[in-house]
């Protein structure tokens, strides 16, 4: 039986230690800055002011953190992150335990265990493709939020509900075998969302819940296509996103169309 919440696997993160070890060492320097964390740090350089509190939503070990320790390194940022496994969050805890300015919590997106407008500037990075329903964690990031959000996630003008299905001779972290992927109905037992949300279903969610709030969708150019092609991941190569010879962002099969949305309350 595979565990589930929200109608996400368990068997894609929960004991996913080689992905873990990859976060640890991006928290420590011991790996370089994503191209994605550069990025961010680039767009809110505008925004943010000493002081600010950060939160950040999906933040695996916290590497991010390091990313804004570089960038505002006089800010007195304070700086939380919340991710839904335990064994990223204990990570965390012993990494940054030495800086007062920084909280882990374990919980999930959508819903956030935070008080309305608990800080300054939200970003949630890489999390929302993942998600099969955006409409609580987008309500839950206005809530929660008082000025800026920053959200990356794939962008269209079409939509797509895309699933990854693990078995277990690929994916040593699922005891799924091949025989076994999809039920009697057709439904994966173990997988992973690679959604792709139109422009116009994003926008409207975010009006929803917040009618006065700016949107702006930004295609994500800022990588630098030699250091995302180093292979860092090499035992997840299926995995790995890389940039194909038109500059295009892929995994495995998958042409990712990343964006940037930035929304202002």
């Amino acid at each position: 039986m595979i565990k589930k919440k929200y109608n996400q696997c368990y068997d894609v993160s929960e004991k996913n230690k080689t992905y873990l070890q990859t976060s640890i060492k991006r928290s420590k320097g011991i790996f370089p800055e994503m191209e994605v964390a550069k990025a961010h740090m680039k767009i809110l350089k505008k925004y943010i002011k000493k002081d600010d509190a950060i939160l950040d939503a999906g933040c695996l070990t916290g590497h991010f953190y390091r990313s804004f320790l570089r960038e505002f390194k006089n800010h007195n940022l304070k700086y939380t992150g919340i991710d839904p496994w335990a064994l990223h969050i204990n990570e965390a805890k012993k990494i940054w335990s030495k800086d007062k300015n920084v909280n882990f919590k374990k919980g999930w997106v959508q819903k956030l265990p935070f008080k309305n407008n608990s800080f300054d500037i939200s970003i949630c990075s890489n999390v929302l493709t993942h998600i099969p329903s955006i409409e609580d964690p987008i309500k839950e990031l206005l809530r929660v939020t008082r000025k800026i959000i920053l959200i990356r996630t794939p962008i269209h003008k079409i939509s797509y509900r895309i699933q990854m299905v693990f078995n277990s001779k690929w994916f040593k972290f699922t005891n799924v075998h091949p025989k076994d992927e999809f039920d009697k109905k057709g439904n994966p037992r173990a997988f992973e969302y690679f959604d792709v949300h139109s422009k116009d279903y994003f926008e409207s969610l975010v009006k929803k819940y917040e009618k006065r709030a700016r949107i702006k969708f930004i295609k994500d150019n800022f990588y630098n296509k030699k250091n995302i092609n180093l292979k860092i991941e090499k035992k997840q190569k299926i995995l790995s996103t890389r940039v194909n010879s038109e500059g295009d962002q892929v995994a495995d099969l998958l042409i990712i169309p990343n964006h940037f949305v930035l929304i202002k309350k």
